[in-house]
């Protein structure tokens, strides 16, 4: 049987994880920096056997966020993960022939989600040096298309809107009469929002990524109709109460804050000793811009065969010559920095 014609070209990344466990994973943007000892048996502890066998209660998470994000309840949707959010967003209100307006490169599924759902893409690229042209983005809005997708900070980019700037095109997403969609999957890396229509996620700072929680936050009447796309229960118990654990101990988030911070400065460091550029990026990840007789994708493969996994392969002029870093605490950061340097010795043009 043949799938729907707008299905056929789709090419999606394999999610085989097989094998993975034997490497350093710094290619993903997981949480790398581990709970403690005791701070996973405390989140362990407060499961109970209703947390399995009960359909899943959302409204302690909610009440959680509203007060955290200070906005009442009804303006909060959960989700699995903010990639969830992002899809029923189009689902709800992209048809078939619309356009969405994004920047270029962004996150890989804003272009799926497009074409999944039948429309087309309209792009504004980033410069070489990762800025954005807003005015030109403000144009294209003009033309009404039906979603802009925006993520801030962006990624591979790493780029952030100042929160002017994204105010901008929000109001002329509003007077074209589209719908804008902020991403803040790296909030609080970049601890400045634009919540209104914003979708986060727990997989980075909350280092909660296997149990697939997000959400995002919407006038109530978007967050209603969105809500006629919700699969029944699709959250579930055990991803509700771990996401309460981390809203009550921000002193987790905050230890992995810091620690994340001293292995970014460590890799600005080695960076610098190599004469790679490392440019402002307030994401749990960094990109390394690599010199001209240093190939991306030789130093990606070398440092496969020393255990360690990072990304490249990016064809945007902006990235092409860079390499994207999961960040970690030192401990994981400075043999991986050593291995770095034993790689780029040998990885030439």
């Amino acid at each position: 049987m043949e799938p729907n014609p707008h299905l056929r070209d789709i090419v999606r990344a394999s999610e085989d994880m097989r094998g993975r466990g034997r490497f350093v994973r710094l290619d993903r943007n997981e949480r790398m920096t581990r709970f403690s000892d005791s701070e996973f048996q405390a989140m362990l502890s407060t499961l109970q056997q209703e947390s399995l066998s009960a359909y899943p209660d959302s409204s302690p998470l909610l009440e959680r966020l509203a007060a955290q994000v200070g906005l009442p309840a009804d303006w909060i949707s959960l989700t699995n993960g903010s990639d969830a959010a992002i899809r029923k967003l189009f689902q709800t209100f992209v048809r078939p022939h619309d356009t969405v307006l994004l920047a270029d490169p962004t996150y890989a599924m804003y272009p799926i989600y497009t074409q999944m759902f039948g429309a087309v893409v309209d792009r504004v690229s980033y410069r070489t040096d990762r800025t954005l042209e807003v005015r030109e983005f403000c144009d294209r809005l003009s033309l009404r298309p039906r979603v802009a997708a925006l993520a801030c900070p962006d990624q591979p980019t790493g780029a952030v809107l100042p929160l002017e700037r994204l105010r901008e095109i929000v109001a002329a997403a509003r007077l074209h009469g589209a719908l804008c969609i902020v991403d803040e999957a790296y909030y609080p890396f970049h601890p400045v929002t634009a919540a209104g229509l914003v979708t986060r996620t727990f997989s980075k700072i909350g280092g909660l990524a296997g149990l697939r929680l997000g959400y995002f936050v919407a006038q109530p009447e978007i967050g209603r109709l969105v809500d006629r796309v919700r699969g029944a229960h699709e959250v579930n118990g055990v991803a509700i109460q771990m996401g309460c654990f981390v809203v009550d101990h921000p002193e987790i988030g905050e230890r992995c804050m810091r620690e994340l911070e001293a292995g970014r400065t460590l890799l600005a460091n080695v960076a610098a000793d190599l004469g790679f550029g490392a440019p402002p990026s307030p994401t749990n990840f960094q990109l390394l811009e690599l010199r001209p007789d240093v190939d991306p994708q030789a130093v990606v493969a070398s440092l496969e065969q020393l255990g360690y996994l990072i990304k490249g392969g990016f064809t945007h002029p902006s990235v092409e010559r860079c390499v994207r870093v999961t960040l970690a605490g030192p401990e994981i950061l400075r043999p991986f920095a050593e291995a770095l340097r034993e790689v780029c010795a040998r990885a030439r043009v």
